[in-house]
């Protein structure tokens, strides 16, 4: 084998037949890999093959060429000797000067490829492609311009050197240099891709929903994709196709990430697909992706509505019965769909409120798909009670949230409770009519949420005694829960002066001060509040914080001074107290500010 190479090698350096002749002679022995390993261990003639592809411009010869070193490229043990030729960084120099070429062509508006260049390429990048299966090489490829040049390359009409085209830009994306280059000339680049999701090419599909999803981590990438017409139909057309599924999926969710894409996306159907989805994996661990778009979906109102007005409530209270105990992920996700779709019918609740007020309709257009079934026009009322979203489910609610273990689960129960109002409940019923029918379970629960003194279990996790403070002081709004929850105030006033102490949670300060509001609006309820222990100096302390927090406190201490009276109508104790405070604090900031 070594003296037929030899006998060849000086042919190589003489007319070009018999250049052609020569390299025609070794890519015919090329198929054998034991001949492969002769031919990359003669040094000579490697040097020989990639001094020819660079400087000869004969095509027959780069062709011939580009197939010997795509054969040696197929064995990943020869991608060290071709890269001691530097043969990857010879193709790119290559390729670049052919798309010159082709380049030239556009200008004098003919064919920009030709049959056999385009053939040239895709030997040419399925080299680069077998080369980039070292994550290092492909990042020197990268940095050496391969992303301009593939993106130069994907108006090739071929089939096969489009996809292996796609195929380098696909792996190239991983990098953010690559989504950063991208971004520069997103304006050529991605509605190329975007116009590819129609193809009829599967494989071609798959590679550009992959590429976008991989640039879509970057801000601009991403904006550049949802901006795109007919992007959002195209990938929820692509969401029904099996092999595509998972893939688009993935881009979909990640896209639904913005409040305008989340409207496109209900727009072109994908809400129709989702309960599909999720009625064929009832019982089985939830696709995370799956799972993401479904929360992200229902942040959007007339995705909300869609999902209620098709039943999906019972289809969740449903499932949650069946579910086996070992697919907590699945509830976690199904819970947080609930809590955002009882968060959109308290919203909507409050526009329809709006809406009787100002006797117009705007608040519901866009919210909801015909306004008129939630408003009774000629009389002038309310008809949300009579869509009986909740009312069958609020008892089975309330059983979950006291019996479940699981805190992140019941974070999403009490979440989903505290969204949900009087129209909500059963016909008759009040939120005092609940907690008398759940008293001892409610109370057991109360003490293991809030009570940090009881050492009978395992202190609960911030965010679920939040979510319980909120709502409890939603609860406060029936008098008669009220004075029932006064049993808890010893804890939550403890809960109050410690997340203050220890100045790490204003959102659950914040909750607490709109939980003494709620109670000292009730004559039962409100000296309770009063006069508890420090509670005043407490609230007193966050009259400092320049923020929410701070606001929340001046409301909640003005509203005590003006209940805090004597019978002639005079300032109070307490109501004297905290007034004196008050100056004291505005003097001391006054005074601080004049120094500085």
């Amino acid at each position: 084998m070594d003296e037929s190479i030899e006998l060849l090698f000086p042919d190589l350096y003489g007319t070009l037949s018999e250049k052609v002749a020569a390299v025609t002679q070794v890519a015919s022995l090329c198929k054998d890999v034991q001949v492969l390993e002769h031919i990359v261990e003669h040094n000579q003639l490697m040097s020989a093959f990639a001094r020819l592809l660079e400087e000869d411009s004969d095509v027959e010869m780069s062709f011939i060429i580009g197939k010997v070193l795509l054969a040696i490229s197929k064995v990943a043990d020869f991608h060290e000797i071709l890269a001691n030729h530097r043969v990857g960084a010879t193709i790119l120099r290559v390729i670049k000067l052919e798309l010159k070429r082709v380049g030239h062509r556009l200008e004098m508006k003919s064919q920009p490829f030709t049959t056999r260049q385009e053939h040239f390429f895709f030997i040419c990048l399925s080299i680069l492609a077998n080369l980039a299966d070292n994550v290092a090489t492909l990042r020197k490829m990268v940095k050496k311009g391969l992303v301009p040049i593939v993106v130069g390359c994907l108006q090739m009409k071929s089939v096969k050197s489009l996809m292996v085209s796609l195929q380098l830009l696909r792996l190239s994306s991983i990098f953010e240099e690559t989504a950063v280059e991208i971004a520069t000339q997103g304006q050529n680049v991605i509605p190329k891709l975007v116009c590819m999701l129609q193809v009829q090419c599967v494989d071609i599909r798959s590679d550009v929903i992959s590429i976008l999803f991989n640039l879509s981590f970057l801000e601009q990438c991403l904006d550049l994709i949802s901006n795109q017409e007919g992007v959002h139909k195209f990938l929820v057309d692509n969401l029904h196709e099996e092999q595509l599924n998972q893939r688009a999926l993935c881009l979909v969710y990640h896209l639904s990430s913005k409040h305008d894409n989340r409207q496109k996306f209900f727009e072109a159907g994908v809400s129709g697909y989702l309960i599909k989805a999720l009625k064929t994996a009832k019982k089985q661990e939830m696709n995370k992706a799956l799972a993401g778009l479904l929360v992200n979906m229902t942040l959007q109102p007339r995705c909300a509505e869609y999902f209620v007005k098709n039943c999906f409530v019972d289809f969740v209270m449903s499932t949650l019965q069946e579910v086996e105990s070992n697919l907590d992920f699945t509830v976690h996700v199904l819970l947080k769909v609930l809590r955002n779709m009882s968060a959109w019918s308290r919203s909507l609740q409050c526009k329809i409120a709006q809406t009787l007020e100002d006797q117009e309709s705007t608040c519901l257009q866009g919210y909801v798909e015909r306004p008129a079934s939630y408003i009774d026009v000629t009389q002038q009322r309310s008809l949300y009670w009579e869509q009986n979203f909740w009312n069958a489910h609020v008892s089975f609610l309330w059983s979950c949230t006291f019996l479940c273990e699981n805190e992140d689960i019941v974070v999403e129960l009490v979440g989903i409770l505290s969204n949900m109002t009087i129209d909500d409940l059963p016909a008759g019923n009040q939120w005092h009519h609940m907690m008398e029918e759940y008293n001892s379970d409610m109370m057991q629960f109360l003490k293991r949420v809030l009570d940090p003194n009881d050492g009978s279990v395992a202190p609960c996790c911030d965010d679920l005694k939040l979510e319980m403070i909120v709502w409890l002081g939603e609860l406060c709004a029936d008098k008669e829960c009220s004075c029932w929850l006064v049993n808890v105030l010893d804890c939550i006033n403890r809960i109050f002066t410690q997340s203050f102490v220890r100045r790490k949670d204003d959102e659950m300060s914040i909750a607490i001060l709109f939980f003494y509001e709620q109670l000292l609006l009730h004559e039962e309820t409100r000296f309770q509040v009063i006069g508890g222990d420090g509670v005043i100096d407490a609230i007193l302390l966050c009259l400092e914080e320049r923020s929410s927090l701070g606001y929340t406190a001046a409301k909640c201490l003005t509203l005590i001074e003006d209940l805090d009276r004597n019978h002639d109508g005079s300032l109070g104790d307490v109501g004297c107290y905290i007034r004196e405070k008050r100056f004291s604090l505005v003097y001391l900031a006054i005074t601080d500010e004049v120094d500085s």
